[in-house]
C-alpha cells in the first residue's frame, strides 16, 4: 500500500469511528515533507514523512494523525517565548504537550498509541503549562525521553512560509475554535463525542467576560445605589455609540485581594486581573483595597485607599503554593473584609478547615480546576 492510500484510509477511519477528529481532518491540509522525521503540525497543516507512515500500522497512523490534530485544537503552535519570566525550554514544552494529548485520545477510544508515547494518569486534564511547571520542579534529570514520533510543534506560517503576525495568529485561533465547535456538534449528533472533548468544548463556551461579570457582581452586588447621566456607560458609548446612564455607587467597603506568587500566575494573567481590578475601584469606589501576595508564605502587603490606582504588584517568592498564611494574616491583624478575592491556579492543599465569615471569590487561571470547598470559583481563560 502506498503512503497516500494509507493516510487516506487512516483519515477515513477517523471520520467513521472518531468523527470529532475526522471532521477536523477534513478541514486540515496534509502534505508530504521528508524533512520532517515523523509527523508534525504548524497549526495550519499537518506534515508527514512517508517512511515513517509506512513503518507503523494503520491504527497507529490514525492515532498519530489525531495526536497532531490535538496540537492544533489546543493551539499548541501559538508562539510562547517565556513562562514565569524565563525562556521556554522547547524540549520540555513538547513533552508537556504530548502528556496532555495522549490520555484524551486513549480515553476517547484511540488506543493503539505507537511505542514510546508519553502517558501519565497524573496529567490527565491538565494544561500543558501546568505539566511544564510540574516537570520543571522535578529537575531535568527526571524528565522522560521525548516521544520518538510526533515531531516538535512548529510555528504557524502562511503559504509562502512566512511566520504569521499577531493579528493573523489571533484569527487562526478564532478559526480553530469555530472548527472545534462544528466538529463537536457532528460527533455529538452521532453519539461519539469523547468526554474529554466535551469538557474542552464546555470550557470554550464560557465567555471570556464571564469571570469579569462575576467579578463585578461579587464586588458590587446585584443592585446599584443609583444611576447617573453625567457619565455614560463606557461599553455602550464606545462600542455602540449609545448614550446610556452609568451606575452610581457610594462605595463598597473594604476589599482584600490575595495573589498567588508561586509562579502559577503568568504576567499576562496578572495584568488582565489587575486591569479589571482597577476598573472595579473606579466603578465601585471601595473604601480600601488591601493586596496580599503569597507563595508558601506572605511576601508583601499593600493597602490602597479610596481612589488609589493599583499600578503594579511586587510578585516576590515564586515558591510553593499555600493559602492558609493569608487567612491567618487576616485573622491575626483583625482585618474585616467586606469582600475577599484570591487569584491562583487552585493547586491548593491547605484550604482552611473553618470557612471564613466574609464572602470569598476564587479566581483561577486553571480553567480545568475543581471548585474550592467554600466561596465562589470563577476561571480566567488563559491568555
Amino acid at each position: 500500500m502506498d503512503t497516500d492510500t494509507k493516510m487516506a484510509r487512516a483519515k477515513s477511519q477517523l471520520l467513521l469511528n472518531h468523527p470529532f477528529y475526522g471532521v477536523l481532518c477534513l478541514n486540515t491540509p496534509f502534505r508530504q515533507d521528508d524533512s520532517i522525521p515523523t509527523m508534525a503540525t504548524n497549526g495550519t497543516s499537518i506534515m508527514y514523512y512517508s517512511d515513517f507512515v509506512d513503518s507503523i500500522t494503520d491504527t497507529q497512523v490514525t492515532f498519530v494523525i489525531a495526536h497532531e490534530i490535538g496540537h492544533i485544537m489546543f493551539k499548541h503552535c501559538t508562539p510562547i517565548k517565556e513562562i514565569d519570566g524565563k525562556p521556554v525550554n522547547k524540549k520540555l514544552q513538547n513533552i508537556s504537550m504530548d502528556y496532555v494529548i495522549n490520555p484524551i485520545l486513549i480515553d476517547g477510544g484511540l488506543t493503539d498509541m505507537p511505542e514510546g508515547g508519553l502517558l501519565d494518569p497524573k496529567y490527565s486534564g491538565w494544561s500543558w503549562v501546568k505539566v511544564y511547571r510540574d516537570l520543571l520542579e522535578q529537575g531535568e534529570e527526571n524528565w522522560p525521553e521525548p516521544q520518538p514520533w510526533g515531531f516538535d510543534v512548529q510555528t504557524p506560517t502562511d503559504d509562502d512560509g512566512n511566520e504569521l503576525s499577531d493579528a493573523e495568529i489571533k484569527q487562526l485561533n478564532a478559526d480553530i475554535d469555530t472548527r472545534i465547535m462544528q466538529a463537536s456538534e457532528v460527533a455529538r449528533s452521532k453519539g461519539k463525542l469523547p468526554k474529554g472533548i466535551a469538557d474542552l468544548v464546555t470550557e470554550m463556551r464560557r465567555s471570556k467576560v464571564d469571570w469579569v461579570e462575576v467579578f463585578h457582581r461579587f464586588i458590587g452586588g446585584d443592585q446599584p445605589d443609583d444611576y447617573t447621566w453625567t457619565k455614560p456607560q463606557r461599553n455602550a458609548w464606545f462600542n455602540q455609540g449609545i448614550y446610556m446612564p452609568s451606575v452610581e455607587r457610594n462605595g463598597v467597603g473594604d476589599i482584600v485581594v490575595a495573589i498567588d506568587t508561586s509562579g502559577s500566575v503568568s504576567g499576562i494573567e496578572l495584568q488582565q486581573f489587575l486591569g479589571e481590578l482597577n476598573n472595579i475601584t473606579e466603578d465601585y469606589n471601595p473604601k480600601s483595597v488591601t493586596v496580599i501576595t503569597c507563595d508558601a508564605d506572605i511576601q508583601n502587603v499593600v493597602t490602597y485607599e479610596q481612589g488609589d490606582i493599583i499600578d503594579k504588584v511586587d510578585c516576590k517568592g515564586r515558591g510553593g503554593t499555600r493559602v492558609e498564611p493569608v487567612f491567618k494574616y487576616i485573622r491575626d491583624n483583625n482585618i474585616e473584609p467586606d469582600n475577599f478575592i484570591y487569584l491562583t491556579d487552585m493547586g491548593i492543599w491547605d484550604f482552611p478547615d473553618n470557612k471564613p465569615d466574609y464572602p470569598v471569590l476564587w479566581v483561577s487561571v486553571d480553567t480545568s480546576c475543581k471548585d474550592a470547598p467554600f466561596g465562589e470559583t470563577v476561571r480566567i481563560e488563559v491568555a
